[in-house]
């Protein structure tokens, strides 16, 4: 039987991450009864294909010599397939009623909280999450990384995008305390501690988030954030390796994402900082050749080199080369 694990996230990459079915107590299904759901039935609500999916656990939840928690866990993969399809109010329909039939299932619980974020009720997302918190903040799943799925952090997401920013950090604290190793939330917790000038607490977490993915460009971005804004902050001591970090980092994204006209902009400022004014220009100017609308690398551009024309028309040619991309 289909089932996932979720959370959402506020980073722009991963605003709203793909659903990824799993199967979920797999050996629950291994044969189906003499009536009711035949093992088609069964091998459907398995199937990653949404439409079998959805086929397949109706046939599963709809049987009533099935088990209570079979029948809830069919209520979930079906949920998640609709919610895949983009039917939100069959989705919820079908939490509801696994909920109801398995009222301490806390992996339901969370994914419902994720659908109701999805759906915009931010309160009724709380409520689930500390629900399933209650039941178990780690619930067990099948799906692949953790195998496991914290709680905390899809709560802490919810106030975040509350605007609850103390009750955020206090989530993504214990999301952290509960799973070291869990990147993303150390990710939603650096976010924060940059926000709220903590910069050194959000290099700490960054440090783990790159030794466990160092190919996470946005990472690499907010730490080098971190490590210029902690070299420009007034302070008795200057640690020059903030600055040579900074740049290090902004040039790691680029080696990641050389389109990123942001990461040539912050490199750019780092560079000029360094003393390294050749640099920056030609960052400031590899910034605006990728971004046009860029209006703060143009003129840090321009108080570098004040004989600096753009092209004639830049915004026109900047939508001819995305044109010409998109082909």
């Amino acid at each position: 039987m289909m089932r996932q694990s979720r959370r959402e996230s506020i980073r722009k990459k991963i605003m709203r991450p793909p659903l990824i079915a799993l199967a979920v107590c797999a050996a629950l299904f291994a044969a189906a009864p003499a009536h009711g759901a035949s093992q088609q039935d069964h091998d459907d609500c398995n199937s990653a294909d949404v439409e079998r999916n959805i086929t397949g656990c109706a046939g599963v939840a709809d049987d009533e010599t099935e088990s209570l928690k079979v029948r809830a866990i069919a209520r979930v993969g079906r949920a998640l397939a609709l919610d895949r399809k983009g039917d939100l109010d069959g989705a919820m329909a079908d939490f509801n009623d696994a909920i109801r039939l398995n009222p301490d299932d806390s992996l339901a619980l969370s994914d419902r909280g994720v659908l109701w974020r999805e759906k915009g009720d931010i309160d009724r997302a709380i409520a689930d999450f500390t629900a399933a918190i209650a039941r178990n903040p780690l619930p067990r799943s099948t799906v692949g990384g953790r195998g496991h799925v914290n709680v905390y952090a899809n709560r802490g997401l919810a106030y975040w995008a509350k605007g609850d920013i103390e009750h955020a950090l206090t989530d993504f604290d214990a999301a952290v305390g509960r799973d070291p190793q869990d990147t993303e939330a150390r990710y939603h917790r650096a976010q924060i501690r940059v926000a709220r000038r903590d910069l050194a607490g959000a290099v700490g977490d960054l440090d783990e988030v790159i030794r466990s993915d160092p190919k996470l460009a946005d990472a690499y971005y907010l730490r080098g954030v971190s490590h210029y804004d902690l070299y420009m902050s007034v302070s008795p001591w200057i640690d020059p390796r903030d600055l040579s970090g900074a740049i290090a980092d902004f040039s790691e994204v680029i080696k990641l994402a050389p389109d990123n006209a942001s990461a040539f902009y912050a490199r750019g400022l780092a560079d000029s900082v360094n003393g390294d004014n050749e640099r920056a220009a030609a960052d400031f100017a590899r910034a605006v050749e990728i971004n046009p609308f860029h209006k703060d690398a143009l003129a840090a551009l321009k108080a570098l080199r004040p004989d600096y024309q753009p092209a004639k028309n830049p915004v026109a040619d900047w939508l001819d080369k995305s044109d010409a991309a998109k082909k």
